[in-house]
């Protein structure tokens, strides 16, 4: 017989043959499958025994044999042994008692010497080389020479001086119209001197402009260049002391001190002496400013002489929060005429204030002020060239002027501001052509004044993308209520202006401004039948059109051309003075030294 073995569960496991579970009980069951092969065949041997057995015993037919036997044997069955045998798994990690480390701990000395080390600086983006001069020289269309020189001081921390020179002039001959010739040339000398403190600066202007009066019929007046000639003289120095306190318990103060004679071909002259000065400190937390002016000025005319003194005073108290600030103030002044033998007092209020409604994006406005100003011969001859010598002075009082507005930055890039204003105005002046000089051609203007209210809407659009790209645009609605005359004589009901600047690569910059005038009325002479009465005249707009561009060959060289009124447009801002048409310059930029 074949030897069965007994496999119990610790033998199996512990036989390297098994690798894990699954071929355990795969091993299980082959082992149970070779158990019940052997019952069956021991039974199948059993029961064949068992029949030969009865045949052998068996005779045969109808024979019967006994057969006796004696026997000592008892047969037995003996009890049944179980294995008790039990999994014992052995640990084969031994563990181990706590153990001691004893630490002896011994001190040690260290022997290193820090040796100090220079401090570590930080080193400036270099600063752009500046030169001492510039000069750019041009000439363009109706015989019209330019030139432009500066010449400067390089950074010091003492001292800043300069020089500054222009000329450009024309001799252009206009159609239906007398020599229109012009010439401007300035002059600008500048000092600054640097304290701890202070800074001491001191100023001397020059200017000479000559202009025609070729608003004439040239076809019944044949006047020559020199008789239509008009001269205006300027010399201009000042000096002006200013502090720079960062205490603020200091007060920190600006006075200027400027004197001018301005003289005309025709022995005009008028002289002025000014004195400003300003004052600010703080108490608690608002900031206190005072405002003292002195203006002197004498008017020496052909058959007159007279003068002016305004004195102004304007203190006012300036406070701010997180998103607000405002001013508030009184504006007094004094204006003692000597043609008028005595003084007269001027108040003015002073009001202004802004909110910051969202992040610099919407910043509302408003306030009302106020105040008075001097027409004199430089004043009324910078806004217009072809007045007459003899003009009648009177100063301008803006009672009030209360204005609100909208303003705002939407991006880094892109602000705008939006405003509308509302005044009340004493002695507005107003140009008409003098009619009643015989000696003239009815070419010279005379200056007249009328109280007005005034309405004005405005706006401004700017953009600038890094030094790219600069475009502003803006604009005025302007509607006046004379008093007394019947339109507002020379003065533009809008005004438009649209500027924009493009730079590529700082090699080529192109420049293109769009100025728009609107219509405006004049006051003119009419004849009929040999009677002359005046009337109102209608002046169109104005358009104007220019284009420039500049080629950087270098930092020390560049070229340039200019296109004006590119349009073509004949138009007059003064009735009988036409304008030029297209014209064109051309030039150049370097540096000398």
């Amino acid at each position: 017989m074949k030897e069965l073995r007994n496999y119990n569960s610790t033998t199996i496991l512990q036989s390297s043959k098994y690798g894990n579970a699954y071929m355990y009980e795969q091993a299980q069951y082959a082992q149970k499958r070779r158990i019940r092969k052997m019952k069956l065949f021991f039974i199948t041997l059993l029961l064949l025994g068992y029949v030969v057995a009865v045949t052998a015993q068996t005779g045969s037919v109808g024979t019967t044999q006994t057969y006796s036997t004696t026997s000592t044997f008892e047969p037995t069955i003996k009890d049944a042994v179980k294995l008790s045998d039990l999994p014992d798994i052995k640990d084969s990690v031994k563990k181990i008692s706590n153990i001691a480390y004893p630490i002896q701990s011994t001190p040690l000395v260290s022997k290193y010497e820090v040796i100090p080390i220079d401090a570590a600086k930080m080193q400036n983006e270099p600063l752009a080389k500046l030169y001492r001069s510039l000069l750019k020289v041009g000439f363009g269309t109706y015989t019209t020479p330019y030139g432009e020189f500066w010449i400067n001081s390089l950074r010091t921390r003492d001292v800043a001086y300069g020089l500054h020179l222009k000329h450009l002039s024309s001799s252009s001959q206009l159609k239906d119209a007398g020599y229109s010739g012009f010439s401007d040339n300035e002059g600008e000398l500048f000092a600054k001197k640097f304290y701890k403190k202070h800074t001491l600066t001191g100023e001397f202007n020059y200017k000479r402009n000559v202009t025609h009066f070729y608003g004439y019929d040239v076809a019944t007046n044949e006047l020559t260049k020199d008789f239509t000639k008009q001269r205006y003289q300027l010399f201009e120095p000042t000096v002006k002391v200013q502090s720079h306190y960062t205490d603020s318990t200091k007060i920190n103060h600006t006075v200027k001190l400027g004197y001018y004679n301005l003289s005309d071909i025709y022995n005009v002259a008028e002289n002025n002496v000014k004195l400003n000065t300003a004052f600010n400190t703080f108490v608690n937390k608002e900031r206190l400013f005072v405002n003292f002016d002195v203006d002197y000025y004498n008017h020496k005319l052909p058959s007159d002489t007279i003068n002016d003194v305004i004195l102004r005073l304007n203190p006012y108290f300036e406070a701010h929060g997180k998103k607000w600030r405002a001013d508030i103030g009184l504006a007094a002044a004094l204006d003692v005429f000597s043609n008028v033998g005595s003084g007269k007092f001027y108040f003015y209020p002073q009001l202004n204030a802004q909110y910051d409604v969202y992040e610099s994006i919407i910043i509302p406005y408003a306030g009302i002020n106020g105040g008075l100003q001097k027409n004199s011969l430089r004043s009324l001859t910078n806004e217009n060239p072809f007045v007459k010598a003899s003009l009648n002075y009177r100063n301008t009082s803006t009672k009030f002027n209360v204005y609100g507005g909208l303003k705002g930055n939407i991006s880094s890039n892109l602000s705008y501001d939006a405003k509308a204003a509302y005044s009340v105005i004493d002695s507005l002046n107003y140009f008409v052509i003098d009619y009643s000089d015989v000696s003239t051609q009815d070419n010279k203007y005379d200056v007249i004044y009328d109280n007005t209210n005034l309405l004005n809407v405005g706006g401004q659009i700017k953009y600038q993308y890094k030094e790219k790209i600069h475009f502003i645009a803006k604009g005025n609605y302007w509607m006046y209520r004379p008093k007394n005359l019947a339109r507002a004589y020379h003065k533009p009901d809008f005004d438009l202006t649209f500027s924009t600047i493009y730079n590529l690569k700082s090699k080529i910059i192109i420049k293109a401004d769009v100025f728009v005038i609107g219509k405006q009325y004049a006051l003119t002479q009419v004849e009929n039948n040999f009677t002359y009465t005046k009337d109102s005249k209608l002046l169109n707009g104005v358009g104007d059109i220019n284009l420039g561009a500049e080629y950087r060959y270098s930092k020390m060289l560049s070229f340039f051309v200019n296109f004006n009124n590119i349009a073509n447009m004949r138009y007059y801002r003064w009735e009988k003075y036409p304008s030029q048409r297209f014209n064109l310059m051309v030039g150049l930029t370097f540096v000398p030294f």
